[in-house]
């Protein structure tokens, strides 16, 4: 199919549906044929409840109706407005041998978590960023960094090897029942020689929500840098970097953004660009270099901590998925998606045998469920939910839980969440 016709196709796609309008995404020619659209509320707010809404955003995914997927906490499925995204671009490349445009999706992320454009730094996932800052920020022996006792593997051990490398000492506060308890407990392991906070935004494990902005205030009243692992926050709710006020945040593009895997972006205030060295660098991380000079100094944007070639159609993908979720508006994924969970954590929060392990207090969760039962071991109860009801979720043997992850989104709807508590109902009394 001929360019022209591409753009032509894209122009007759869009029309007017109930509840907002479905439109080829704008930064794609897509043809006629394509099945991806996005759907715009027009800054509206959609309730959760509307399902024809919902039932037009669930259509733009292409997840197996064999299968209920409720793992986006460790990989969140694409819609075809990426896909197509990065075959377009990935065809361009190959057809043109034009493989630039990998930048316009700082913009994009940048607006995600209300930042400036040239304070992100693109990466491949969350330890990538991780691992800028922990290797990269200026500390001694004896030296010391916060984390939580429930770490990802991808927070816990760049700071580990730190600490095996130039003997730094991490220490790790309990995970509180609440926000202010978990302040208070991040508080307690505060000594003269913390240097660091670098904790989750939501824990990996029940998706527990910490209170950032306080915890930031902490650090900040108390001189210390504060790092926030955000692998599931972006994308699952609102997220305001300049509110919260955090030195770093490091997310990935291929969890609850639903965009390529293999992609990751880190913010850092312009302030710390002296305090985290760059050790991986090249071209686009310095102003110029030559033979004698050497590297002359390092640009003054996130762009010093990425470099050289990358993949035009990974960016692209990212940009897509960011767009399709700003048009829907990042309050109403956020509303859908916690009203799946809330309806979850409801309805099996009495059932014999279980234990919930998310917090009810509501700044301290979202959509990530987390609980187990007492009558039936977690990996046993993960298989049975697959093998009988085709459901998909996530066991945790992170920090010794033994129990399951549930993760509910915009591609999910009450009635996927109405078979998971029959099925929990069930296995409660098995």
């Amino acid at each position: 199919m001929n360019k022209n016709s591409i753009i032509s196709g894209r122009r007759n796609f869009i029309k007017t549906v109930s509840g907002g309008i479905i439109g080829g995404l704008t930064l794609l020619n897509l043809p006629a044929y394509s099945k991806a659209k996005y759907i715009i509320s027009n800054d509206k707010i959609i309730s959760p409840d509307d399902e024809n809404f919902w039932g037009l955003v669930k259509s733009q995914f292409p997840i197996t109706k064999h299968m209920i997927w409720m793992n986006n906490g460790t990989m969140g499925p694409s819609p075809y407005a990426v896909q197509e995204a990065m075959f377009i671009k990935e065809t361009d490349a190959n057809s043109t041998g034009d493989y630039g445009g990998y930048d316009s999706v700082r913009a994009k992320l940048a607006k995600m978590i209300n930042c400036e454009t040239d304070e992100i730094s693109l990466t491949q996932n969350v330890t990538n960023g991780i691992n800028i800052i922990a290797q990269g920020i200026k500390l001694k022996k004896g030296d010391e960094v916060i984390l939580t006792t429930h770490e990802h593997i991808g927070n816990a051990v760049p700071w580990m090897a730190r600490a095996k490398k130039d003997g730094i000492i991490l220490k790790f506060a309990e995970i509180g029942k609440d926000a202010n308890d978990m302040l208070n407990k991040i508080n307690d392991v505060i000594t003269k020689k913390t240097k660091v906070i670098a904790v989750p935004h939501q824990t990996c494990t029940q998706g527990q929500v910490l209170p950032a902005k306080e915890i930031t205030k902490l650090g900040h009243d108390k001189g210390l840098w504060v790092m926030l692992d955000a692998a599931h926050p972006v994308g699952q709710f609102p997220v305001d970097v300049k509110d919260i006020d955090c030195d770093f945040y490091v997310s990935c593009g291929h969890k609850w953004m639903m965009g390529p895997k293999g992609t990751g972006f880190l913010f850092m205030k312009k302030s710390m660009y002296e305090i985290v060295d760059p050790l991986f660098v090249g071209a686009g991380s310095v102003t110029d270099w030559d033979y004698k000079r050497g590297i002359h100094e390092y640009v003054n944007t996130g762009h010093r901590y990425d470099y050289t070639t990358r993949s035009a159609a990974l960016s692209v993908g990212l940009e897509a998925a960011a767009d399709f979720l700003l048009s829907i508006g990042m309050n109403n994924v956020g509303q859908r998606s916690r009203a799946l969970a809330t309806h979850l954590m409801n309805n099996i929060k009495d059932l014999q045998n279980i234990e919930m392990l998310t917090p009810f207090e509501d700044k301290s969760r979202a959509a990530l469920v987390g609980f187990r039962f007492k009558n039936i071991e977690y990996t046993k109860l993960q298989n049975w939910l697959m093998e009988h009801y085709k459901i998909r979720v996530r066991g945790v043997p992170e920090s010794g839980l033994n129990s399951l992850r549930i993760s509910t989104h915009i591609y999910n709807d009450f009635d996927d969440v109405n078979k998971l508590i029959e099925a929990l109902k069930k296995a409660s009394t098995l």
